[in-house]
C-alpha cells in the first residue's frame, strides 16, 4: 500500500504552531509541518515535476494546488520570528535617530 496515500488520507493531529514551514503559493500561503514541507520539496524536484500536489496544512486541511503555483517554502520558527522583530525594531530606531527634523513618531 502507498504510504503517501495513507499519510494524506488520514489528517494528522495539529502540530505545535510555534515552529512551522510556510508554503507560499500564487494565491495563498499555508503553515505546514517539516515533514510536509520536505515531501513537497521532494515532489517539486521530480523530473518531470508533477502537475498537481496534494498536502495537509497544520490545521489538517487538505489542499490540492498546481505545482507551478508554489513560489516559496520557508522555515519559520519562533526564534526566527523573534529575531526578525528585533531586527525590525533596531532598523526603525536607527531610522528615527537619522531624521534631522526630530520626528517623535514611535512606529
Amino acid at each position: 500500500m502507498n504510504r503517501l496515500k495513507d499519510f494524506f488520507n488520514d489528517p494528522p493531529e495539529p502540530e505545535s504552531q510555534d515552529d512551522y514551514f510556510e508554503i507560499d503559493c500564487r494565491f495563498d500561503a499555508f503553515a505546514a509541518s517539516r515533514a510536509t514541507a520536505s515531501e513537497l520539496e521532494r515532489r517539486l524536484d521530480e523530473l518531470p515535476p508533477p502537475r498537481w500536489i496534494v498536502f495537509r496544512d497544520l490545521t489538517g486541511a487538505r489542499h490540492r494546488i498546481r505545482a507551478g503555483h508554489v513560489q516559496c517554502i520557508s522555515e519559520c520558527t519562533a526564534a526566527q520570528r523573534a529575531a526578525r522583530r528585533e531586527f525590525s525594531r533596531a532598523r526603525r530606531l536607527e531610522d528615527k535617530q537619522d531624521r534631522p527634523w526630530g520626528d517623535n513618531d514611535d512606529r
